[in-house]
Parts: C-alpha cells; structure tokens; sequence
C-alpha cells in the first residue's frame, strides 16, 4: 500500500494518491495531472476514483483531465450542482482495493465541503487516516468567509460541529492529510508539519481548544486577504474545468519579444534584487515561486503573457504555476534572458533597493520617505516599522490613489519579495523613485530595531 502527497508550490496546495491492491483513488488532483499517472503506473494501480473534497477555489481541478486518461470516476458532494462526475452524502462507502473510504460531511469552510476517512485494510472497523480538505489543518481551520460577511457566523457555526463532532471524535491516532500547508490563502496561520494526528492537533491547534462562541468570535474577526481570482476558479470547477492548453511556448529573441509586447502582460520570474538592477519596463516582478499565489491578483485572464525568468528551465515551472490558477494565455519568453535584452540596448528600467541599516540610519535623518507595508493585515498588526502605511500587495494597484508619487517610496514585506512586486507594481505606474527593503522586517526585527503593533 502507499500514499503519496503531491505538493502544489506557490499555493501550498496538497493533493494525494493511495493506492493498494492494484487500484489507486485520488483527492483534489491539481490540473496538471501527469504526476498521479506516473505514480499509479509505477505501483501498477488503477486510478478508480477522483475525489473533491469541495468547490476548491484557489486552483483549477484535474479530474476531468483524469477521467479522460484512465477508467477513473469522480465523486463530490450532493449538496452542490456540479456539472460533472457524481454525488456522494455522509456515511457513502467505497472498496478500492483492499481499501474502505468513508464519507463525512464536513461543511464549514464551504456548506458541500467532504472530508473521506481511510480505513486500515487489515482492521476495516478503525479509522486510519482522513482527507480532511479545507475543514482541519495543521495548526488551524479553514476560512469561512468565501461566501460573504453575511455568512461568516452561519459556516462557522458549522465548521465548529463539523470539527468538534465529526472530525475530533475519530479518535486521536487518526492520521491528518489537509488540503493545504503553510501558506495558503484557505487559511490562516497553517503550520508547517510534513504530517499530523487528530492527537496532536487536539494537543496543539489553538481552534481545537475554543468553546463554541470563542471559536465563531474568532472566526469572525480573521482577515484573510480574498484574492479576487477565487471566484473564477469557484466557478470554473462547479462546470468542470477544461484540460489545459498545452500549446508551445514560444522561444523569443530580444527583438521578436519585443515586437511581440503590444497587448501582452509581462511577468519578471527572477529575483528582487535581479529584478531591481535592470528589467523591462511595465513588468511585474513576480518570484517565480510566488507565481502560482499572486498572478490571480495582477494578471487579465484575456491578454497573453510574455515571460522573462532567470533560466530556460524555469519556463515549465512557470507554466505549471500559471495553468494551476487558469491562465492558459502564456504566448513565449525571453530565450536568452535578461542578458540578450541588455547587449542590444534595448530600453532597460532600475528600481531601488535598501538594507534595513540603510533605512534606519535615514528614518533617524528623518529624510521625507513614505513607508508601504504591502504585507496582510494580521502581520502588520503583530509589528511592522513606525509610520508604514499597511495596504496589502494584493490590493496596491486599485490603491495607488493612497501612494504619493512626490517622494521616495520603500515598499516592505516580510524578506523582501512581495517587497519587489509591491515596487514593480509602483514602477509600472511611473513612480520616479521606489526602494525595495532587503530581507523586509525580518531582517529590521534581527537586527534589533524597534517596531509597533
């Protein structure tokens, strides 16, 4: 028998295959789905079933793709209309292999929201290990607010039975696998385990020692940003998602990309600071690990996209990032890279970089600077510098209203890399002098300076 996690990086996305006795099933599949193939094949397994365990909205499913290649059925929820595969309620079963998966109703972070519970092949009475989707993870709980204000109370009222009643009663030596890890935006301060009990998150998650009513209060305050992505991947997977487009990504000269940049989005994959001493103007600076998490902020689904990244082989790491959320539009990349742009003097933009030394030592000159905190709201509040403005990167392009444009601007995250899409974003609007803070407030904080809450 094996089970295997596939990770989905950028949106700390987890996605599984089990497999025994020549047949396998899987949970949540990503839209890429050569990596379940491959593992199937080489344990010589049938992949029978495809299950969701919700109408996920931070990425595109796969499991359309993979009933197309194997004899694989696909099951989700019967309180929501999906266009596609088939309902299953609480209390469903079935035999795979030598296996016995439950059903359990788990609603909460969404009201169709499933967990699947494994049972031992050799004790099929006890419970063994549990899909639990969005509802548990390590560490915490899934966000309850994707359907509004208006229904915050409502789901979390619901995800407190469904994790009190449902999930904790399972027993403690019942091992966890979320749909997500630290990271994701279906949740806030995850953890950072490889693997967790219903034991130990009864010992150690702080939402699992809550009564009722603290529980719904804190659910309620939680302010997670909402990318606005969600909605069409929400919608996307209630029809089906369509297999995504495997078109080649042209391989452009300095001077065909350049042609090519009328009507196209360019996204920069290297580094802040690689980024800082010379990029295209109009790019996004988007860390290519960063790429699957923040593209659904910045990017059109209805224009293509034009790639400059550090190497060659970060093209397929970047279409895979990019397809996961949706944006199937990735028309060719800089071939030779930044390099073949420089040595024809095609036009080139810097931005600024600083130390966090550097920035103390000013903000004690009291040099007129304005300060912009592009982290979430939670980390702000838990310290950030004296007198930075808090607008979340996500949001600062429909806020630059907010940002003067008449001094220097120091755009500052955690370490520095929403720092440099904060700065290329300001860049992109013609800010004339933008500094990105060099290991962010991780760094300020090292070094002993002084912040507020």
């Amino acid at each position: 028998m094996f089970v295997e996690k596939i990770v989905s990086e950028g949106i700390a996305h987890n996605s599984y295959i089990v497999g025994d006795g020549g047949e396998a099933f899987v949970i949540d599949p990503r839209r890429d789905v050569d990596s379940y193939i491959k593992i199937a094949d080489s344990n010589c397994c049938r992949i029978l079933y495809v299950f969701e365990t919700h109408r996920n909205e931070d990425y595109l499913v796969g499991s359309l793709e993979l009933e197309a290649l194997t004899v694989c059925k696909i099951i989700h929820s019967s309180r929501l209309d999906f266009g596609y595969g088939a309902p299953a309620s609480g209390g469903d079963m079935f035999d795979i292999g030598n296996m016995r998966l439950q059903v359990l109703e788990t609603p909460g972070h969404t009201p169709e929201s499933l967990s699947f519970v494994l049972y031992s092949p050799s004790q099929q009475e006890l419970p063994w290990m549990v899909f639990t989707g969005d509802a548990l993870f390590y560490g915490n709980a899934g966000r309850t607010d994707l359907l509004g204000e208006e229904k915050k109370f409502e789901l979390s009222s619901d995800l407190y039975d469904s994790l009190y009643g449902k999930l904790l009663p399972l027993g403690d030596h019942v091992i966890v696998y979320p749909a997500h890890g630290a990271g994701s935006a279906c949740g806030g301060d995850v953890a950072d385990l490889p693997v967790s009990t219903i034991g130990y998150e009864r010992e150690t998650n702080p939402m699992l020692n809550l009564s009722k009513e603290e529980f719904i209060e804190k659910k309620i305050k939680e302010t997670i940003p909402l990318p606005p992505y969600f909605a069409k991947m929400a919608d996307e997977n209630l029809k089906g998602p369509l297999p995504p487009d495997q078109k080649r990504i042209e391989p452009l000269d300095a001077q065909v990309f350049e042609r090519s940049m009328t009507g196209c989005i360019l996204v920069d994959t290297r580094s802040p600071y690689s980024f800082a001493s010379g990029h295209i103007p109009g790019s996004y600076n988007i860390w290519l690990e960063g790429l699957a998490k923040f593209a659904g902020w910045m990017l059109e689904y209805r224009k293509d996209i034009l790639l400059v990244t550090e190497r060659q082989a970060d093209v397929e790491t970047a279409w895979r990032y990019l397809v996961r959320v949706g944006f199937d539009r990735i028309s060719g990349y800089l071939c030779e890279g930044i390099e073949d742009w420089q040595n024809r003097g095609m036009p080139l933009e810097k931005s600024g970089v600083d130390t966090v030394s550097g920035l103390y030592e000013k903000l004690k000159e009291k040099k007129d600077m304005f300060l912009l905190d592009v982290r979430d709201k939670e980390e702000y509040a838990a310290g950030h510098i004296s007198g930075a403005v808090n607008i979340y990167v996500g949001e600062l392009e429909k806020r630059l209203d907010e940002v003067p444009s008449d001094r220097p601007v120091v755009s500052i995250c955690a370490v520095g890399r929403r720092g440099g899409l904060g700065a290329s974003i300001l860049k992109r609007h013609g800010y004339p002098e933008v500094y990105n803070l060099l290991g962010g407030t991780t760094a300020w904080k090292k070094k002993g300076y002084p912040t507020e809450s």
